[in-house]
């Protein structure tokens, strides 16, 4: 009788592993379990809307989107009918990780978790909240890396658990790679892989490219505190933490949560290693550099060094939110974000202060006040500061605009310190004798105040171009991985090397930059400021490469904290060029990207940075007077709903020779005048109506034709061609738009 009791039992177990291609295995928290046969799936979590289920045999991981009915791999589930994949690039389409390594004497290596984990000792796993953590070990590079995977509502969160990362001395981990084919599209799949370059691009699925450079940029740029002899190439910096894929009628977005200032992003077609479409994030531990020793002379070499190996602390992470129907487009990965930012970053949205002035579009006009300018007297030279804007012009422009009707203002002032422009870290309201003085400041923020225009006078706490105040470059400068103080130069336009004719300025180490943040903005608010424009500290990332080197995820943090201490103090606060990390201390933001860098490997420019930003923080472009196609400059503005701005000197612009600002070519308020107040009336009649609200879809119905739709109901569609275009029964004229 037991006998067959037993014998049902085990022929009922055997027909649900049949049907299930494998026993689904429910554990205990905290137990380690090794694979234990290759047919088990693990069902590692369920949140109602999402389940994770976890193969011990390849440590493979599957999402099932149960809204859809769509499934999402670690790896492609054909990968063994990939005939063009060979040799090393067959088995990474295997793994979960990719690691990228060097030898004591900078020697690069690559490995990848399934031949150089999984295959050589099955890792452990163990139950977690809401998932499951499995710890890759690589003994033959000596490496240990955790791997966690956790499910909360409609989002897969991907970490690296950097307190269990453990390296042996002879190699040292360069960037390991997270889920790097984590959804990967096939030849027979629609859709596109979307970067955050700039304003945002998408790379489309077997576009023919793969004989083209594959996309890999690095997340905020390049670390600053490194040395670059030229610029190789122009291109936009990747502002946002996040990447994405369309596949069929279903997407993700994902966003690196943690660790976003040592990331970098890689985009991938097939044809070039294998024939798949993927795109996935990776964590950077070193950073390299290459120096020129004893520089002109005969001896002249070049040395590479390398930083120590470092994930700078908190874990790296990053999340996975899965979109469908129509809202499985970049429109729907944008709107995504924009929630993200609000509901895991805090950000407020203060849009609705932009569209104070009833329907009328916000503006923005920058001022330079005062600039240093080389003279002689009697032929001795010297330094002096030269008056491009003082304080009653600015006043006096300012009426100007508010009497003919543009009441929506905003002002910002650079060189308004004693010093004038890249002068002293300002720490106070001290402000240059020559354009009024500290009385003439004060009357010029009362004045604007008193008419409803918002003054943000401009302090950068990054640029060290004088000591002063209290920040000397031999205590206060950062250092590079020559532990020589970090200098850095502008770059000539001619042929993109360093412009030593220009001033040079060394990079504040983080914790003073967090000092000149906090003693401005407190001194501002003191003052009866209640806005200012900080700059340079929301548009670069760096590291400190002291003896206790601080990567850069450690400075990130750092400034956060300081941010928020600089918010506290003064709330209307501006970032110019923003990268993410700025936005939940942000007022409003300038000089937000509006393209791509147009990279081979990309097929479509996206207005991605504006659609996640609209209905969130009011967002100014770049000055439209210093644009080389305004008309296509303006329209640009109407197809991503941003506001305009614009850059001034309010007296004659000969008074430029001979100063660092005489590539403000078209820059003379007087001048230039009516055709600014006839750019923005033409804006204002555009997007007066849709000023503050969130942008909803975006989509191009033809070459050069693009249709923005608001969340109002409003619809935006710009022509950029040469000739005019028909959508439906409307026809567009030649580089125009239609609003309805």
């Amino acid at each position: 009788m037991k006998l067959r009791i037993w014998t049902a039992i085990l022929a009922a177990m055997l027909l649900v592993i049949t049907v299930t291609g494998g026993a689904e295995v429910h554990f205990a928290a905290g137990q380690t379990k090794k694979a234990e046969q290759s047919g088990d799936k693990i069902r590692a979590a369920d949140t109602g809307r999402l389940t994770l289920d976890y193969m011990p045999a390849t440590a493979g991981i599957i999402v099932t989107d149960t809204a859809s009915g769509a499934v999402w791999t670690s790896n492609p589930v054909d990968l063994e009918a990939d005939k063009l994949a060979k040799g090393a690039k067959k088995m990474d389409l295997s793994a979960q990780l990719l690691l990228d390594y060097v030898d004591d004497q900078n020697k690069p290596f690559q490995l990848n978790s399934f031949t150089g984990s999984v295959k050589e000792a099955a890792p452990a796993w163990s139950k977690v909240q809401g998932g499951i953590e499995v710890t890759y070990q690589f003994p033959k590079a000596g490496f240990t890396v955790p791997v966690r995977y956790t499910l909360s509502g409609d989002a897969l969160s991907a970490a690296i658990v950097t307190e269990g990362v453990k390296q042996q001395d002879k190699f040292k981990l360069v960037n390991i790679s997270l889920l790097p084919f984590f959804g990967a599209a096939g030849s027979a799949d629609e859709g596109y892989l979307f970067v955050p370059d700039g304003s945002g691009a998408l790379i489309n699925f077997n576009n023919g490219k793969s004989s083209y450079k594959s996309y890999n940029e690095r997340v905020y740029g390049v670390d600053q505190a490194l040395d670059y002899p030229s610029k190789t190439d122009q291109k936009e910096t990747v502002r946002l933490p996040v990447f994405g894929m369309k596949k069929d009628d279903s997407a993700f977005i994902a966003v690196i949560h943690k660790g976003a200032y040592q990331a970098g992003i890689t985009a991938e077609v097939s044809g070039k290693n294998n024939s798949y479409n993927n795109v996935f994030s990776y964590l950077n531990l070193i950073e390299f550099e290459t120096n020129l020793l004893l520089e002109g002379t005969l001896n002249e070499k070049q040395v590479t060094r390398s930083s120590q190996s470092l994930t700078g602390g908190a874990d790296y992470e990053v999340k996975y939110y899965f979109l469908n129907g129509k809202d499985a487009n970049y429109a729907g990965m944008a709107g995504k974000y924009r929630g993200y930012l609000q509901t895991e970053l805090g950000v407020k949205p203060t849009s609705l202060q932009a569209a104070a002035g009833g329907k009328q579009l916000p503006m923005l006009v920058d001022f330079v006040g005062g600039v240093k300018k080389k003279a002689t007297f009697l032929g001795v030279p010297y330094n002096t500061v030269e008056v491009l804007t003082s304080f009653k012009d600015a006043g006096k422009a300012a009426d100007r605009l508010l009497a003919d009707g543009i009441s929506n203002l905003s002002v910002r002032l650079e060189g308004w310190s004693a010093g004038g422009a890249k002068g002293e870290i300002p720490v106070s309201l001290n402000a240059e004798g020559k354009l009024g003085g500290n009385k003439g400041f004060k009357a010029l923020a009362k004045n604007l105040e008193s008419k409803g225009v918002a003054f943000y006078p401009v302090a950068d706490p990054v640029k060290l171009y004088e000591g002063g105040n209290g920040f000397s470059k031999f205590w206060d400068a950062a250092k590079g991985i020559s532990r020589a103080p970090a200098l850095k130069y502008d770059y000539r336009l001619s042929d993109q090397t360093k412009n030593k004719d220009m001033k040079l300025w060394y990079l504040l180490k983080p914790a003073s930059v967090n000092e000149a943040v906090d003693r401005f903005t407190a001194a501002a608010a003191k003052g009866g400021l209640k806005h200012a424009s900080l700059q340079t500290v929301g548009s670069v990332i760096y590291s400190d490469f002291r003896r206790d080197s601080q990567p850069k995820n450690v400075t990130g943090a750092v400034w956060e904290s300081g941010l928020q201490k600089g918010q506290s103090n003064l709330g209307g606060l501006m970032f110019d060029q923003p990268n993410a990390y700025t936005f939940p201390y942000a007022q409003s933001l300038s000089g937000v990207p509006l393209f791509s860098s147009g990279f081979d490997s990309e097929d479509e420019e996206v207005p991605f940075y504006s659609i996640a930003l609209s209905g969130l923080l009011p967002a100014y472009s770049e000055p439209v007077n210093l644009s080389s196609m305004p008309q296509r400059y303006l329209l640009k503005l109407i197809e991503t709903g941003t506001y305009p701005a614009f850059k001034f000197i309010a007296r004659d612009s000969a008074l430029l020779a001979g100063t660092e600002y005489d590539s403000l070519y078209s820059a003379d308020f007087n001048l230039l005048y009516e055709d600014m107040k006839d750019q923005y009336h033409r804006l204002n009649e555009a997007l007066g109506e849709v000023a503050g609200i969130a942008i909803k879809n975006h989509e191009k119905l033809q070459d050069g034709v693009y249709r923005t739709t608001f969340e109002n109901g409003k619809t935006a569609v710009v022509n950029y061609n040469n000739e005019g275009a028909a959508v439906g029964a409307d026809q567009i004229p030649a580089l125009s738009y239609l609003i309805r």
